[in-house]
Parts: C-alpha cells; structure tokens; sequence
C-alpha cells in the first residue's frame, strides 16, 4: 500500500484535464491554443501558487496567442501596439528565465552557468538584463524567436518529463510495484494467448494447449495475476476467448503500477522479450522480412492481443514513441532498427483502420437498418475477413488524437532517421485534416532521398587540379554553358604583349591548366 504523502493536491480536476490541455498546447491550431490558455486560467484560480514550468508557460503562451491575432487580419481582433508587444514579451521572457533558473541560481550559480546546465540558450540571459536593466526593450523579432524556444524549452523539459507521473489517485486504491514481476506475467499471458488464438493451431479451450510447459506457465501466470478473483487452475475447460474477455476486463488494478508505460515499454523492448526476438520472427517467416519489407501475417497475430491490450488502456501511443526512438537510435543496429520500423507501419496501419471505422460508424448512427448484411456491405470493401488481415485493435477506440496533430509527428519526421521511409506514409495517413496528396508524397520522396545515400552516390576522384577534374569527378551534375561565351571563345583573339605578360588567345582552353598555373608560363617537368 502506498502512502498518500508520495501525490500531491493539483489544480486540475483529474488527469484527463491534464492531458487534454498538454494536447492542446502542442498544436498549431489557434482555436485550440486558446483552450489551453483557458484550462491555465482556470488552473490559476484554483490554485494562485502553480508550478514555475506551468505559470512561464502560462506567461509567454498569452502573449504569444495575442501576437498570433494580431496578425491574423481575418479574426477582426485589432492589432496591437508594438511598443506594448515588446513590454509583454520581455516581462514574459523575463519571468521565464527568473522561474525557471531558479533552482539552480539559489545554489549560489550565475544566470549563465544555470542557462548552460539547463539548455536555455544564453542569449535569452542577455535579453532578460536588457529588459531589466536597459533603457530600451530589445527589438521585436528577437523577443518572438526567444518566446518561441522558451516555449519549446518548457514542452519539453517540463511538459514532457511530468507527461508520465499524472496519474489519478483514488482514495483507499491500492498501487502494485513490479517487483514481483506483475507486468511481465501479465505480457507474457497476453502473449502466449496470442499464440494459441492463431486459427491454424485450432486451439479453442486451455487444455487443447498442446505444449505441457506452456500450458502450465499460462495457468501459473494467470493464477497469479488474478489470485483474487479466481482459480486458473479449474479453467482448463474455459475458451480461449473467454479468458482473453476476463483478463480485459480485470487487468485495469494491475497497470496501477508507477510509470506503468516505462516498465512496460522496457518489459516489451529489453534484450530478452519476445517481441524484437529474431528467432520468433524467423520461426514464421524470415522471406517477408528480409526480401519484401512487411512482417509475416501468423507473426503479427502473436502479439494482437498484447496490442490490443495497450490500446484499450491508452498505452498503445507511448509504446509506439518508444518503437520510434528504436529506429532512430544508432546503437539498435540494423535488424532491431528495421523490425521496429515495421512494426511502426503495422501499428499506425491498424490504428488508421480504428480511425477509418470510427468515422464511418458516427456516419451511420442516425441509419436504423444495422442488419449485419448491411454493416458488411458498409465495411467489407476496406476492412477484409479478420484471419486474412494484419494487425487488428478495438476498431471502437479512436486512435490517440496526438497522432493526429502535425505538430506532434513534426519532430519524428524532422529528425534524422533512416528507417523512417518504413511508415512515414502510415504516419502521414493519421493526420486530421490529412495532408494534400501532393505534398505527402513530396515528404515521402525526401523521406526516401534521405534515408538510402547509397541510391545517390557521390564519387570523386583522390586529386582536383583543373575543372575537367571537378566534371569527371561530378559526372550526374548538368553543366549549363553560357552560349554567348561560347560563341566569343571561337573568335580569333589579337595576341598583346608588354614587358611582362601576354594576353592570351580566348582559344586557348583555360581549364586545361592546372590551378596556380597561366598558359604562358611554363610547367616544369615531373621527374620520372
């Protein structure tokens, strides 16, 4: 039992409230920007005393949305003067680095050393005592730019890093650690169920299971996960499905586990699971993986029930980030790189399929003919026979709305990462509104370019002395002449000498001498 002295009495209502108002202030959206400013408000009437990182952004995000309508000349709101745009941006600014450097100044540090420990670029220290100690404000331009990183200093520094921590607390709850290895019997359960649904085994009830040790194992797990409300080791008759059902339904009071989408995420992710394991994957199929980009469809269906699982319990989007942080570190190597990335498209392929059928659902509610010959003429040309089809998750569960946000997937494309060609268009498919095809194949394309260098390559040669050097060693670039100049190099040149130097002929080939050189200076010879 944990003790009520590790949370803390907040000003919003509930973790919800939190998350919605996290959402809103990463997006781009004006509207919704506004809503996040409201949500502060409120939070500041309950609470006068908030939070260094949520009162700098409450700061800086109200002069920031008031810059944004006055430059929107279509919103009707009057445009405000600069002199007291300047005050505000620097009062904010200022109040940014007296918050947030705070910590470390009071150890006895300077404002600069505090900026470099916590990454807050030191010109921004410069416009804070120009603000406080000068005669006149720093210009406009500069004031926007250092708003614009201290916002994104503090989504990601503050935001970011409690993301994980907001948790409700229920009095008289009680939190399970994962010492015991709750979590890991809970995903070892999903998968092994996983397994055993596949329908070319035929496994319907636990004691089908035709592997002793794996059977046993499942009844153990399940037995220990669920001592309290029931006795595994009776269920031998029950269906599959049926404790798939039990397991959805009761596991909630197991994920009230501290950071639960970290430990899960290093339980799925580690160097002995399951799910990246090159011997699983090659169990199936090792040609879809390695000549056709794609993951065997039996594979993927060993891990639905886990997914589907996350899903349900709104873990799937930071096992997804997790996956995507795989890809893009160098230290994965090739194959766990690759197979996570294919495992990206799988996910966001199925959670597009949660979005397509949603969508289509809220069309058809106010229909009352929902005959199931009428939902399959409805779904069938999109969504095929499930035991034929890839990976599938409760198509009820709209797909996490910050896969939706451009702004959110911005910094996944943005950053380098040569496995991002794998399900960047799966990416691109969630946003709302979705982009014009034209430009989503035009981020495909650079997603290509970039990603394969070895397509593209760039040879030159070990020495360059003239320009014939440079086009031998450039033979894919397009040199364009300039005709007129051309023309003139025909003409027949007089030859001028004085006491020193003598102009030579417009014949003669200029980039068949060595740089350093002139045609009429003589090139001495190499020795042999």
């Amino acid at each position: 039992m944990s003790s009520i002295s590790n949370y803390h009495v907040v000003p919003w209502y509930n973790s919800d409230e939190w998350h919605y108002t996290y959402r809103n202030l990463l997006s781009r959206d004006l509207a919704r920007k506004e809503e996040a400013l409201k949500m502060l408000y409120v939070w500041k009437a309950r609470c006068p005393a908030l939070p260094s990182g949520i009162e700098s952004t409450l700061g800086l995000l109200q002069v920031h949305i008031e810059d944004m309508k006055s430059n929107n000349t279509d919103s009707g709101h009057q445009s405000t003067n600069d002199e007291m745009l300047r005050l505000a941006y620097s009062t904010a600014i200022m109040r940014f680095v007296n918050h947030m450097l705070d910590c470390e100044t009071e150890k006895g540090t300077s404002l600069y050393r505090a900026a470099k420990m916590l990454g807050v670029p030191d010109w921004i220290v410069d416009l804070r005592h120009e603000t406080a100690h000068s005669s006149s404000l720093p210009p406009t331009i500069l004031l926007k730019e250092a708003c614009s990183l201290a916002l994104n200093w503090l989504w990601e520094n503050y935001w970011d890093k409690h993301k994980p921590f907001i948790k409700d607390f229920i009095s008289g709850q009680k939190d399970y650690v994962n010492g015991d290895g709750t979590i890991t019997h809970l995903i070892n359960s999903c998968i092994s169920l996983g397994i055993c649904s596949l329908p070319n085994l035929k496994i319907r009830l636990l004691s089908q299971i035709p592997d002793a040790g794996m059977r046993e194992s499942l009844t153990k797990d399940l037995t220990e996960l669920f001592a309290d409300i029931g006795n595994f080791t009776e269920w031998n008759g029950v269906p599959i499905v049926k404790v798939i059902d039990f397991i959805n339904e009761h596991s909630k009071q197991l994920l009230r586990v501290k950071n639960v989408s970290t430990v899960i995420n290093e339980a799925l992710l580690g160097e002995d699971s399951l799910f990246l394991s090159r011997e699983l994957l090659y169990f199936f199929s090792a040609t879809d993986f390695k000549y056709k980009d794609k993951l065997n469809g039996s594979y993927v269906k060993c891990f639905e029930i886990l997914l589907d699982f996350l899903h349900t319990n709104d873990l799937l989007l930071d096992f997804l980030l997790a996956l995507i942080k795989v890809t893009q570190s160098p230290l994965s190597g090739y194959f766990k790189a690759r197979l996570a990335a294919l495992w990206c498209s799988e996910i966001l392929a199925a959670l597009q399929n949660c979005h397509l059928f949603v969508t289509k659902s809220k069309r058809m509610r106010a229909e009352l003919n929902t005959s199931k010959v009428n939902l399959k003429a409805q779904f069938i040309t999109w969504f095929p026979d499930r035991n034929q089809t890839g990976l599938t998750l409760h198509l009820l569960k709209a797909p996490p709305p910050e896969l939706q946000d451009v702004g959110f997937i911005q910094p996944i494309i943005a950053e380098y990462n040569q496995y991002l060609t794998y399900f960047i268009k799966d990416l691109l498919d969630l946003l709302e509104p979705g982009l014009t095809p034209d430009v989503a194949n035009r981020i495909c394309a650079l997603t290509n370019l970039i990603s394969m260098p070895d397509k593209y390559p760039i040879s030159t040669t070990a020495n360059i002395y003239t320009a014939d050097d440079i086009r031998v060693s450039c033979d894919d670039v397009v040199v364009v002449e300039n005709v007129a100049n051309m023309e003139d190099e025909k003409r027949d040149a007089k030859k001028f000498k004085n006491k020193v130097w003598k102009l030579a002929s417009r014949e003669y080939q200029w980039n068949s001498i060595p740089i350093g050189q002139v045609p009429t200076k003589a090139i001495a010879n190499q020795p042999d």
